[in-house]
Parts: structure tokens; C-alpha cells; sequence
């Protein structure tokens, strides 16, 4: 598959949704605030609510990127072990992207698609035209770059969010990308003598 060309499903528009859009949650004088952050209802404040959908539309197009970049690289492998933590990435923030999609509409009646800025998709087709070492060694400090801007961006968000689903999903994103980046540090240097340049966020 290009990696141009992936799709994410797109959601539904919900009743509560619908309802959210109707009492104007996102229009006009911006984000309503709510009484409380419960499961379908903004957060409380409104600067809180605008971080968490600001939040959530920026880690989806995040997402869209490693998933852009890791795809590919299922069908290219030179390392078995690289290539199963490409389906892990592709999987898992394939899920959150439509976790977090689900979550704007939800709570804010926000409906967003994934978008891959003309950098991004330049970045991608990089890693395409090349193969065996240079692409291997390319793509895990590429990953490594993202990784440590989506972990500085989730642990912003678990100082700042309200909702404890979006709160759980900020620390698994931290956790996981961090556990992430130290494997492919490791290969890089076990594989290719090489060093990531990356130093922990």
C-alpha cells in the first residue's frame, strides 16, 4: 500500500454530537463551557476545552504521519523485529486516531479527518526511495524525532486536559513512545553502530 494513500474510517456523527453542535458548543464565541467534563460533555473551562480539542485534532494528524511511515515499511522489512514494531505503531494509532475522532465529536461536536501537510507526505516519499540500511536507519531516527514530539505534546496534555479518557490516552501515548524510542535506539546502535542524537523529552 502507498503510504500516501491510507484511509482512516470516518466516523459518525453521533446524537450527542448533534446535540452539541445544535446548543453551539464550537460556534460563534467559541468552545460553551460545561458544568463538568463528564463522558459526553466539554470540559469545564473553556480554555481547557479549546486545549483538548486543539489537542486531539493535532494528535490525530500526528498519528496519520507514523502511520504513513510505519505502513510501508511492513512489506520492506530487513529486520523482522523493526517490522513488527511498525504494525504495532500502524495498529495502535490507527485506533487512537479514530478513538480521538470519536472524542471531538462526542464532546464537542468536531468532526476531523486526518491531513498530511505537503511536508509530511515530502518526508514520506523520502523514506520510500530508499531500502535496506540507509531506509532502516533513516526511518528509526525519523520515528524517533516523531515519537519524542507526540511525548512532549501528551505530557502538556496531561497537565492541561480534564477528561480522564483523554488523560489515560496522553499517558499511554507518553509511556509507549518512550518505550518505543529506547528499542529503536537500541537496534540502531546494535544493528548499525549508530546513534539517534535524540536525548529524552
Amino acid at each position: 500500500m502507498n503510504a500516501l494513500s491510507i484511509r482512516f474510517l470516518r466516523r459518525p456523527v453521533t446524537a450527542v454530537a448533534s446535540a452539541a453542535l445544535a446548543a453551539g458548543v464550537l460556534f460563534g464565541g467559541g468552545l460553551a463551557a460545561a458544568p463538568s467534563a463528564l463522558a459526553d460533555e466539554p470540559a469545564a473551562e473553556q480554555e481547557t476545552a479549546r486545549f483538548e480539542v486543539d489537542f486531539m485534532k493535532n494528535m490525530i494528524d500526528h498519528h496519520a504521519l507514523a502511520v504513513a511511515m510505519a505502513q510501508p515499511y511492513v512489506e520492506k522489512a530487513a529486520h523482522e523485529k523493526l517490522a513488527d514494531l511498525c504494525r504495532t505503531i500502524a495498529d495502535s494509532q490507527s485506533a487512537q486516531i479514530e478513538q480521538m475522532q470519536g472524542w471531538l465529536q462526542d464532546w464537542y461536536g468536531v468532526g476531523h479527518e486526518p491531513r498530511l501537510s505537503p511536508a509530511d507526505k515530502q518526508s514520506v516519499r523520502r523514506l520510500e526511495d530508499l531500502s535496506g540500511e540507509r531506509y532502516e536507519v533513516r526511518f528509526m531516527r525519523s520515528m524517533i524525532r516523531h515519537h519524542s514530539g507526540a511525548g512532549t505534546d501528551s505530557k502538556r496534555c496531561l497537565d492541561r486536559a480534564e477528561h480522564p479518557a483523554l488523560l489515560d490516552l496522553c499517558d499511554t501515548i507518553r509511556r509507549s513512545n518512550s518505550k518505543q524510542i529506547d528499542t529503536m535506539q537500541g537496534w540502531l546502535q546494535q544493528w548499525y553502530g549508530r546513534q539517534s542524537g535524540y536525548s529524552g523529552y
